[in-house]
């Protein structure tokens, strides 16, 4: 936040709600608490969850160091290892804050503001690929689907699995379009793609997955963990 006597007011021109600046400075303080908190909650909550998915697919020998990340301490029977990964790895994210190009970078066709840290591309990023890892997790459930697989649990949807799986597959793919579509650097939308620079990235995390995958091919490990067996019902296969 800026210093001054109205950094609040100038805090919402750069995108905290307006209604901020037109409330009581006690309760001011006390929203911003709260939204400070908001996203401490979010932020703990998300690398809890990125450990807990390095751990299952280590586990299932799907990952680089699978044995080391998939091992469990014996004294307080955590996977901390997975939980060091996923701290670590957020830590040198935060690092990014500082990569910060005073002028335009051209790369090719692309352009790269100026004035804006690489820590944004990488927010920008996982705007969009919270929309791009559901929409790859539906479409997987349809291919499984089309091939027989059942779902297990109790839980299920029956025969208004696939009207839900395509109508989910829909609006994903067109919120996806939506943020990463190209606009402009100008456009109001443009804090969401930076233009081609959300694209990019998206296109180097996938090449790296795709050339990991044929070289290593993890999926061959994970067939042997399709099933849980201490689910009672099991997946079934046409």
């Amino acid at each position: 936040m800026p210093a001054g006597p109205h950094a609040v007011a100038d805090t919402a021109k750069g995108g905290v709600p307006f209604i901020l600046s037109e409330l009581p400075s006690w309760l001011q303080d006390g929203l911003l608490l709260l939204i400070i908190f908001a996203f401490f909650s979010c932020g703990t909550s998300v690398q809890g969850a990125s450990a807990r998915l390095a751990f299952s697919y280590a586990r299932d020998g799907a990952v680089p160091g699978a044995g080391w990340i998939a091992r469990v301490n014996k004294r307080f029977k955590t996977p901390v290892n997975a939980l060091l990964v996923g701290a670590g790895v957020t830590i040198l994210f935060i690092l990014l804050v500082f990569p910060s190009p005073t002028k335009d970078v051209k790369i090719g066709f692309i352009t790269y503001p100026a004035n804006v840290n690489a820590l944004v591309a990488l927010v920008s990023f996982g705007v969009s690929g919270i929309y791009l890892s559901f929409l790859m997790t539906v479409i997987g459930s349809m291919v499984a689907r089309s091939r027989g697989w059942i779902a297990e649990g109790q839980f299920r949807l029956g025969r208004w699995a696939w009207p839900v799986s395509i109508a989910g597959a829909v609006y994903l793919a067109l919120m996806l379009v939506n943020v990463v579509a190209p606009t402009g650097l100008t456009s109001p939308r443009a804090y969401f793609n930076l233009d081609w620079i959300t694209l990019l990235v998206m296109f180097v995390i996938t090449a790296v997955g795709a050339l990991y995958f044929f070289i290593a091919r993890p999926d061959r490990g994970v067939r042997r963990h399709l099933h849980d067996t201490a689910e009672p019902i099991g997946a079934e296969r046409g």
